[in-house]
């Protein structure tokens, strides 16, 4: 026997904390669910699989974009040529309602359709018998700990639970209650990142597929699960079509700012990548490289650099540089730039830039700059005093 086991693959979601992605990577983000779809469905006509577990969440939202219906049932169209056999549940996100789907669903899908406990059985070519337990959602959450309600292992071959959930409210349980259904494996959807909770058996969140915000770079993408013997083993494949990483490049040797672009065009990629950049060891920059990341200028300038594969959307400092020494604020100075700001709206307007727009002024200390700010209000009022008083004499 031979499965796949898939949650959380989130279709019709867009990918999440982007800004000014440039036009040739537009294309990458469009079309990246329907090729991680594509690759799942591919990995499972090469692997010769069974049958497909999807655990919840197939959908992002419970009201699937008919754009998406369609991509999605062609796909499962590949799996029936192949007769391969798709279990399905529905999670928080898709809860299920049946006049949301617009496309009738092929008949090697069997589906989970309602908040209840069943059981589905199922016999794999080789003549070997496959239970499969399960229950969906038909509402964004359930309070219940549903793992009460499934059975004890049946008479099969081989019984697998379906649970998509985790926590309040969405179907809350603990592990120790599912190892006691005494079931062969545990394909579990909800929870983003890749978990093994148990070995023996198998209790396995494979992650989702194909990441869209920053903090789902840990990808397993799905779980490919074979029998050997009365052992199930499992070992994850990733399908996504695009990939979030972040590097930390070391800048030891780096000595002038120019030598950070040769550096950027050695960058390369397996798939289409959105990238953040941590620099580390920044001595040698100093200051210089942390106005330049804060400003943003520096994330504009190094995306010229990188091949067409990569967007990097972000560039940050491992650590920031040394904190300069605190200066004392020099009276003469002020008085210097209340003479060449006598005009008040002048003098407002460089009042304005201090306070509201520090990051202008980032590499002077902070508490440098509040000293500057209130010596030069008092200063401005003194003078304004003298010549209101010069006036009515």
């Amino acid at each position: 026997m031979k499965f796949l086991h898939a949650a959380d693959l989130h279709l019709d979601r867009s990918f999440e904390g982007l800004t000014s992605v440039p036009e040739y990577f537009q294309e990458q983000l469009t079309t990246a669910n329907q090729k991680m779809l594509k690759n799942i469905v591919d990995t499972a006509l090469v692997q010769a699989v069974d049958f497909i577990l999807l655990a919840g969440d197939t959908f992002h939202q419970n009201r699937p974009t008919l754009r998406t219906q369609r991509y999605f049932f062609q796909e499962m169209a590949r799996l029936a040529e192949a007769d391969i056999s798709v279990f399905m549940n529905f999670g928080n996100h898709d809860f299920y309602q049946a006049e949301r789907y617009w496309f009738a669903f092929p008949d090697n899908i069997q589906r989970f359709t309602g908040e209840q406990v069943e059981t589905k059985n199922f016999v794999t070519n080789a003549g070997e018998k496959v239970a499969i337990t399960s229950f969906s959602y038909q509402h964004p959450t359930i309070e219940t700990a549903m793992a009460a309600n499934f059975p004890r292992k049946s008479t099969a071959d081989f019984h697998i639970g379906m649970y998509h959930g985790g926590q309040m409210p969405y179907a809350p349980f603990q592990l120790t209650e599912l190892l006691t259904k005494g079931y062969d494996y545990w394909a579990l959807g909800h929870i983003h990142v890749p978990q093994v909770l148990a070995q023996q058996p198998l209790v396995i969140y494979p992650g989702t597929p194909q990441g869209h915000t920053q903090k789902e770079t840990a990808l397993a993408g799905v779980s490919l699960v074979e029998s050997q013997g009365n052992q199930l083993i499992a070992k994850p494949i990733p399908v996504e079509a695009v990939r979030w990483e972040k590097r930390t490049i070391p800048l030891t040797d780096v000595k002038r700012p120019r030598e950070l672009f040769p550096l950027l065009k050695k960058l390369t990629v397996e798939l289409p990548t959105l990238l953040q950049i941590e620099f580390s060891q920044t001595e040698g920059l100093g200051e210089e490289l942390a106005y330049q990341v804060a400003s943003g200028e520096l994330l504009t300038a190094l995306q010229e650099e990188v091949p067409e594969t990569i967007f990097l959307w972000k560039v940050s400092l491992a650590e920031l540089p040394q904190k300069r020494p605190y200066l004392a604020v020099n009276e003469e100075l002020v008085d210097q730039l209340i003479t060449t700001y006598q005009a008040s709206a002048v003098f407002n307007d460089l009042l304005s830039e201090l306070e509201q727009n520090p990051q202008l002024h980032q590499l002077l200390d902070k508490e440098f700059r509040s000293d500057t700010v209130a010596l030069l209000k008092e200063k401005m009022a003194r003078s304004y005093r003298f010549r209101r008083d010069a006036d009515v004499d």
